[in-house]
């Protein structure tokens, strides 16, 4: 069985094993690919708060004149902040036409907005750890893709390949405003490695419901791609878990900012 092995400065490792599939193989090889290469990059939740969000806003007006500036930065701003950002990127080829000096803001910019948005003082690590690798490699998502409507604490789950929103969060944000552009169905593997810290409620996902979210708000985007197909790509595709969660919590809880030390796969 395929496996990572994660450490943290001054935590224990995480172990994670990879599913025995053919998406999860294929993840596995894209990930070693890039580790040859260049160690990724990993950005901590809890160090992007609203008040560092307020300092990146003071450098978006000066770079790219957007006026993020706000008292309380609510669900609604965020939304609205995120629709710049997507229309600054083309939907298919991301950051290729923004210039190198501009793409580094945007990314914290992009990495902040969310952090902010499922922020919660009890869990300052929000939805996930993730780390990624900022190119253009990437490897088509088969058939065979496993898709989970609500992942579990310590589940490993294929990071967003688009800067755009699967049909899911669409859903979850209310956010059916240029729909065209906003919702990106999840298609391609990208190699980053992202962590579930959240533990499901204990009901059914309502597919009743969300079948009629999508009818009612964005009729034409539907009747262009099918319900069959947003419910095909809903939910967040499994590639693997974390073996020893009880390290996972640890890191959870770990007062100061995580630092990346070491990522290997064995």
């Amino acid at each position: 069985m395929a496996e990572i092995l994660l450490k943290f400065e001054s935590l224990p490792a995480l172990l994670v094993s990879i599913n025995e599939d053919n998406t999860s193989t294929l993840f596995f090889e894209l990930l070693k690919k890039n580790m040859k290469k260049q160690p990724p990059i990993f950005r901590d939740n809890a160090g992007y708060t609203k008040a560092y969000l307020k300092e990146l806003a003071y450098q978006l007006k000066a770079d790219l004149g957007w006026d993020w500036m706000s008292n309380d930065y609510t669900i609604e701003d965020t939304i609205k902040m995120h629709k710049e950002i997507e229309n600054m990127l083309d939907k298919e080829k991301s950051f290729a036409n923004v210039p190198k000096d501009t793409q580094e803001l945007i990314h914290e910019a992009h990495f902040c907005i969310h952090a902010v948005e499922w922020h919660n003082p009890k869990f300052p690590r929000g939805n996930f750890l993730q780390l990624e690798w900022f190119n253009d490699d990437y490897t088509e998502l088969p058939d065979d893709a496993r898709f989970v409507f609500q992942p579990g604490f310590g589940d490993i789950i294929l990071q967003n390949p688009y800067v755009g929103h699967p049909p899911i969060q669409c859903w979850q944000q209310n956010d059916y405003e240029n729909i065209t552009r906003t919702c990106q169905f999840h298609d391609r593997i990208k190699p980053g490695v992202k962590i579930n810290l959240t533990t499901p409620p204990n009901k059914q996902f309502p597919l009743k419901k969300y079948e009629q979210w999508w009818t009612t708000n964005a009729p034409n985007f539907v009747n262009q791609h099918s319900m069959e197909k947003i419910i095909k790509y809903t939910g967040f595709p499994l590639v693997g878990k974390v073996k020893n969660k009880e390290m996972l919590d640890k890191i959870c809880n770990h007062a100061s900012i995580l630092k990346l030390q070491d990522i290997n796969c064995i």
